[in-house]
């Protein structure tokens, strides 16, 4: 067996090694597996070659961007249970942060050693699709039970893009506005469940107390994506939106500019100046320390503090982000693509053993509150009794909330080429750096930040045709 890559090895199988016959049985019920055993084998396109003829034996390759030890561990876990129902067959895993992903993919490509099976989000799945580096997932699909076997209406937001599921969601999550309960108790404020703009500006800043403590540290590092992420959220809020599905630039729009004008706000009354430096990854340490008493989080922040800071974890509460006309949803998808490798048939197999219940439920729980379920049937008493997450049930109740009503950013028209440039050019950090340290007004700033999203837009237009 050839162990991961990058990755601890794991204790040997939690269940009996399957039969490839009871390993379809297992992920489909067993009349639906022994139907969908031959077309399994028969599914999938001309962009791949198999180890061997049927697609039972060879090697895999699976990426995922899971860097967590018990992730880590639990992935191998998987992997070395399919081996043990697939004689002859080893599946070597590399782990792949996300960082690192979106430059590692096309150069495996160009060299010919693409993944079998991979993690990735659907921005990046979309690039990945348009240079004709994917299958797509409707063998998987068909064999999990079709599109009911997903919450509702989770792949139109997330997977369906030219008329094909270019993924299959592998977990959810959803960005709530979390608090810190004991400094919003002292400064005499309490939030409601669905706040609004005036309502979380007045808490924060009625809990800024500089140097040290801040109502709402922003992260607005020009290297990361937090302050696009954040100024979209709000625009959502706002009926907003950064492009539309045409793509025309929308960033000078009223909806824009008021979002803009409440985060510029927030900014110059109740952040710090390290908020030009700041990123995604930095919420936990600044709630751990108080430097912050609002964010904008995951459940992941909540769930890591319950391990690693459980006083604080006890002081953590969640709302809904910010309300203008409506919450501003920021939902993600942690998604299961098959790059054109060597084993698609194989790789058909593993993917949809991903998602068996043997499996599926008890990787929610390796960090419970981190990952939320995409198929309906996990979302179940099995998930939420985990004592973590019946702890903070309100928090994982407005996460579900949120992935029924948002969509991954920029795709709140569907899945489209537009949005991953969009927010990986930095643009929105850039433009709110201008104004909040630069000196530049709202309007002008939005107006040249603009002019960079459409010629961002238009040129991807042009090479789509």
């Amino acid at each position: 067996m050839t162990h991961s890559v990058n990755a601890p090895s794991m204790s040997r199988p939690i269940s009996r090694p399957m039969s490839r016959r009871g390993f379809m049985r297992g992920v489909l019920g067993t009349a639906a597996g022994a139907g969908a055993l031959g077309a399994l084998s028969a599914c999938g396109d001309d962009g791949g070659s198999s180890s061997s003829s049927d697609g039972d034996s060879g090697r895999l390759v699976f990426w995922h961007n899971y860097t967590q030890e018990a992730r880590v561990n639990f992935m191998r876990d998987v992997a070395d249970r399919f081996e043990e129902s697939h004689p002859d067959t080893t599946v070597e895993i590399e782990v792949v942060p996300f960082p690192q992903f979106p430059t590692k993919w096309p150069a495996a490509q160009a060299a010919g050693n693409l993944p079998d099976v991979t993690t990735v989000l659907p921005t990046v799945a979309v690039s990945m699709w348009q240079a004709g580096a994917l299958h797509p997932m409707e063998p998987v699909l068909e064999e999990l039970g079709g599109t009911s076997a997903f919450s509702p209406g989770l792949l139109d937001r997330s997977a369906m893009y030219e008329d094909q599921h270019i993924l299959l969601p592998h977990y959810v999550h959803n960005r709530l506005l979390a608090h810190r309960t004991d400094i919003l108790s002292e400064a005499g404020v309490s939030l409601s469940e669905r706040p609004s703009w005036d309502e979380v500006l007045s808490a924060a800043q009625a809990t800024t107390k500089e140097p040290d403590q801040f109502g709402w540290m922003l992260k607005l590092s020009a290297s990361d994506t937090g302050g696009g992420y954040l100024l979209w959220m709000l625009t959502r809020s706002a009926d907003g939106k950064f492009f539309d599905a045409d793509g025309t630039a929308m960033l000078d729009t009223p909806e824009v500019k008021r979002a803009t004008e409440f985060l510029v706000e927030l900014g110059r009354t109740a952040s710090g100046p390290g908020q030009v430096n700041y990123n995604i990854n930095d919420n936990f340490s600044l709630i751990n320390a108080g430097t912050t008493v609002l964010a904008e989080v995951s459940g992941a922040e909540i769930g890591i503090a319950a391990v690693d800071a459980p006083d604080i974890a006890d002081k953590l509460a969640t709302t809904f982000m910010p309300t203008d006309v409506q919450p501003g949803h920021q939902m993600g998808a942690v998604s299961l693509a098959l790059p054109k490798g060597n084993n698609p048939s194989l790789a058909q197999e593993f993917a949809a053993f991903l998602y068996a219940e043997e499996n599926y439920v008890p990787f929610l729980h390796t960090i419970p509150l981190f990952m939320f379920p995409a198929l309906a049937s996990a979302n179940s008493p099995e998930f939420f009794d985990e004592p973590t997450i019946a702890k903070y049930e309100t928090t994982a109740q407005q996460t579900l909330t949120g992935v029924e009503e948002g969509s991954p950013p920029g795709f709140e028209d569907g899945p489209n080429p537009y949005a991953g440039p969009v927010f990986n050019s930095h643009v929105i950090e850039q433009m709110l750096q201008n104004v909040l340290v630069g000196g530049a007004d709202v309007d002008s700033a939005l107006a040249t930040a603009n002019q960079t999203v459409q010629a961002t837009l238009d040129d991807i237009s042009s090479r789509l045709g």
